[in-house]
């Protein structure tokens, strides 16, 4: 009897270690992916330590700080190469960083949306591309029903160019066989960074880049 209860509670501690170390694995990996250990404990905390499996959580918390040694350095170096090439990416113009910028009675008085067949329109600028980009989706969708124009709209699209870089667009229009880029412009980053993704988009057979802007893209 006494045999079959320890079989029973190494069976039940073994299980428990299995899924921990399983979900350590996940931990580890999502550490890799975006070169950070700022999350590790907390995500190891939440997922691999329960009162009620005492035994296996200490065991797995013992090969968590091991783990945690091991992959430190590895994971800082992913960081660092990863934070050059985002930085990379937004000075090429091939992503577009966007915050918050809390805007007050300012409007994107900078576009040519007219290139798409449509009247110039000034849309109202928050500063918060969440609340921005729909609004202007919407004026865009009104304005094409009104003129007959069929187009379709897709949101933060990725396309490889042939110079093998890759490229986040944050708004995509399609009306036939054209397709156009479309980019909120807040900051002269972002200006800049528009300035010389254009000639790249357009190099790779998309149309004249779209912008909307509160600064003069042309100054």
């Amino acid at each position: 009897m006494a045999l079959l209860v320890f079989l029973f509670a190494g069976f039940i501690i073994l299980y428990n270690l299995i899924i921990n170390l399983t979900n350590l694995s996940n931990i580890v990996e999502y550490c890799f992916e975006t070169g950070s250990l700022d999350d590790y404990w907390d995500l190891f905390y939440k997922a691999c330590i329960s009162r009620r499996a005492i035994y296996s959580s200490i065991i797995a918390a013992v090969i968590g700080f091991l783990t945690f040694i091991i992959i430190a350095p590895f994971v800082i170096i992913k960081g660092i190469v990863l934070g050059k090439k985002v930085a990379y990416d937004i000075s090429s113009g091939a992503i577009f960083k966007y915050e918050n910028y809390n805007l007050l009675n300012t409007k994107f008085a900078y576009t040519n949306i007219a290139q798409l067949g449509i009247d110039r329109f000034e849309s109202t600028a928050t500063g918060n591309l969440a609340v921005d980009l729909p609004l202007i989706m919407a004026y865009i969708e009104q304005a094409c029903d009104t003129n007959g124009i069929k187009i379709k709209q897709q949101l933060m699209q990725y396309y490889d160019l042939v110079n093998e870089m890759q490229v986040q667009v944050p708004l995509i229009i399609e009306t036939g066989e054209k397709v156009f880029p479309v980019y909120l412009i807040y900051t002269e980053q972002h200006k800049e960074s528009f300035q010389k993704i254009g000639p790249l988009l357009k190099e790779n057979h998309f149309e004249n880049a779209i912008y909307f802007s509160i600064l003069d893209i042309n100054a």
